[in-house]
């Protein structure tokens, strides 16, 4: 996956994965973008890359050794984002309301 123009503006968990290019190396960034060993695909936002982390899941990923893996948290954290406290859960089946 090619890398883009770098977001402008804070990085939150919704941006998209490029955003992470504002705070990231292209040696960093470029595995992780083309994670296709990830265990769903390729995070596709930061969300779901702070997901991976949290789960060690980073680690799996072809291209991504030590020194990658503390880029990626330090980045992260340079960047703002809580990574203790951020967990996307699947959404909740819904219930009908009699």
């Amino acid at each position: 996956m090619p890398a883009s123009a770098p977001h402008h503006g804070p990085v939150s968990p919704d941006c998209p994965v490029e955003c992470l290019l504002t705070v990231l190396s292209l040696t960093s960034f470029n595995p992780l973008a083309g994670a296709d060993d990830a265990p769903s695909g390729p995070p596709r936002t930061v969300g779901e890359v702070i997901d991976l982390y949290n789960r060690r899941q980073l680690r799996h990923i072809r291209g991504l050794g030590p020194r990658r893996l503390s880029e990626i948290e330090a980045a992260l954290a340079f960047a703002g984002l809580d990574l203790t406290r951020h967990q996307q859960r699947p959404a909740a089946p819904r219930r009908e309301s009699w």
